[in-house]
């Protein structure tokens, strides 16, 4: 009898083992396979009605830009590109229009480059223009001017007596008040800043700009944080020379941005031709590697699609990792572009009349 019950519990013990359930692992979940979208540009081409050199572009909406350029030329459209409207400022006809701040489709103001330099300003849609500005100083030469808002803006000549020559304006550009040179940092031998797009001068907030450099030894990156009233220089790893330099600057934000250019001589050349910038401006890294394809006169960010987007003669490029790296778009040549603050529209301009609407989209 105790035999059995010594084989019986065994066989219990035996079967209680052998009979507990296996524990399968987890089979591994593997992640969803989200489709990558790529951001395409479609330039839809314009009828300018002119075979000028374009290089100044304001977009105000989808429906509102306005360019000019030389031959004392000013254009606008109304109805977002299907037709353009050309004109001149009566009396004023010889003069080289490098850059237009539209403020609305009535209201814009003009820029002439060089002695004697002049600003008007028309609030009948072009219909007449009223001096608002002149330098009659033989060595005056605008490159740039960028506003703030409708009222605070800023302009930027080449060097006065060894100096950049900075004007600014708290009423739209009606008047305009000189900065103290003392304020701003000496040039050096053969510094000046490029007025191939208007954008040599870049705006952010409600008080920070910046302005880039070439034409000497080194290439450099001023910056102010109180509106233009005091500056500092800081230098900029780009190729610079009596032909390049930085063209163009941009931030998307207080701490975050881009210069772009190079030698508008040799426009293939692509080496040197963008820096970035993570702390404001005070340093510069060079894009050594997948850098924008050959010259750059213009970059602005994108603030709906999150990209920046960079033109010059050889061609267009974006770059959606803060500048880090770039892809080609195509090679058509434009000189500047303009995005509008209000929708995100965008038009381009270049030599010859060339005007293009360019469309982004995801796909």
């Amino acid at each position: 009898m105790q035999k059995f019950l010594l084989i019986l519990a065994a066989a219990v013990l035996f079967y209680s083992c052998t009979s507990k359930e296996t524990i399968k692992p987890k089979e591994e979940v593997k992640p969803i396979e989200v489709p990558k979208k790529t951001l395409s540009f479609d330039f839809e081409i314009q009828k300018s009605k002119t075979n000028i050199s374009l290089r100044g572009i304001s977009v105000v909406d989808s429906l509102t830009a306005w360019a000019s350029g030389s031959n004392g030329t000013f254009l606008r459209t109304t109805d977002g590109g299907k037709t353009w409207t050309n004109g001149k400022v009566k009396g004023f006809e010889p003069l080289d229009f490098r850059d237009i701040e539209a403020f609305d489709k009535n209201t814009a103001l003009i820029m002439c480059v060089d002695a004697p330099a002049f600003f008007f300003k028309t609030t009948d849609g072009g219909k007449s223009w009223k001096r608002r500005y002149m330098n009659r100083d033989a060595n005056i030469f605008f490159d740039g001017l960028a506003f703030w808002d409708e009222k605070n803006g800023i302009a930027l000549s080449d060097p006065i007596d060894g100096r950049f020559f900075i004007v600014t304006t708290k009423d739209g550009g009606d008047s305009w008040k000189e900065i103290p040179s003392i304020n701003i940092p000496k040039a050096a031998k053969g510094e000046s800043a490029f007025a191939a797009s208007g954008t040599a001068i870049s705006v952010y907030g409600k008080e920070l700009v910046w302005f880039g450099t070439g034409g000497g030894d080194k290439a450099k990156i001023y910056l102010s944080d109180d509106s233009g009233k005091n500056w500092r220089a800081m230098d900029a790893p780009v190729k610079s020379g009596s032909s390049s330099g930085v063209f163009s600057v941009c931030f998307k934000d207080e701490l975050n941005g881009i210069a772009v250019g190079g030698d508008y001589k040799n426009d293939k050349d692509n080496s040197s031709n963008c820096v970035i910038s993570d702390d404001g401006g005070l340093t510069w890294q060079i894009v050594d590697k997948n850098q924008p394809n050959g010259f750059k006169s213009c970059v602005l960010w994108n603030k709906d699609y999150k990209f920046y987007f960079a033109t010059g003669t050889s061609g267009s490029d974006y770059s959606i990792d803060d500048g880090k790296t770039w892809k080609a778009i195509n090679s058509q040549s434009y000189n500047s572009i303009s995005i509008s603050k209000t929708d995100g529209s965008c038009f381009v301009v270049g030599d010859h009349g060339a005007i293009a609407k360019v469309r982004f989209s995801l796909k």
